[in-house]
C-alpha cells in the first residue's frame, strides 16, 4: 500500500528528493500589439535553474530583480525587420517553481512587421540540455514556435501578408 501510495504521489518519500523537475526548459513569449505598435516579452523561468546558475546554489534564496533583469538582457535579444529592439524591464514575479521576467519595447515606427528574430540562450551556461521555447503571437496570425538549444540559440520568424 505504501508503495502504491509513493507511486501516485500522494506522501513524500522518506529519502532525500531528487530535483524538482527532470527537464530543463524555459519559456519565452514575444507578443506583438498592434495598438501600440510594440512587443511584449515574457519569459518564464524555474527558479531553482535560475538561482542556480546565477548563484550556484539552486536551494538558495533567489537573487535580487536587479540581477535577474541584467542577466537577462544579456541572454535574450529581439529583431524587427533586422533591427534591433532594446527592451525595457517591466516586471517580476515569482510563484512557487516559477519565475517570469517580462519587457516590453517602444512603440515601433516604419514598415510592416515582414520578420521578427530572438536570441534566446537563457541557462545554455549552466546546463547543457536546456531547451528554450520561443512563441511568436501576432493578431490575426497562426503561433509560430521553435526549440532553441546551444546549438541554435536564434530563430527568425518571417511575417507573412
Amino acid at each position: 500500500m505504501i508503495l502504491l501510495l509513493l507511486l501516485l504521489g500522494l506522501v513524500q518519500p522518506i529519502w532525500p528528493a531528487a530535483k524538482c523537475h527532470d527537464f530543463k526548459i524555459s519559456v519565452c513569449e514575444v507578443a506583438y500589439e498592434p495598438s501600440g505598435r510594440y512587443f511584449g516579452v515574457k519569459i518564464y523561468l524555474f527558479t531553482d535553474d535560475l538561482t542556480e546558475t546565477l548563484t550556484g546554489q539552486s536551494k538558495g534564496p533567489l537573487p535580487s530583480r536587479d540581477i535577474i533583469v541584467q542577466y537577462a538582457l544579456k541572454h535574450v535579444e529581439l529583431r524587427v525587420n533586422g533591427a534591433d529592439q532594446p527592451l525595457q524591464f517591466r516586471a517580476l514575479r515569482q510563484k512557487d517553481d516559477q519565475t517570469l521576467v517580462e519587457f516590453t519595447t517602444s512603440p515601433m515606427t516604419g514598415s510592416p512587421l515582414a520578420a521578427v528574430s530572438i536570441y534566446d540562450c537563457l541557462l545554455l551556461e549552466k546546463f547543457q540540455q536546456q531547451t528554450n521555447m520561443v512563441y511568436l503571437l501576432v493578431p490575426g496570425k497562426e503561433k509560430q514556435s521553435e526549440a532553441l538549444d546551444r546549438q541554435k540559440p536564434t530563430v527568425t520568424f518571417n511575417i507573412q501578408p
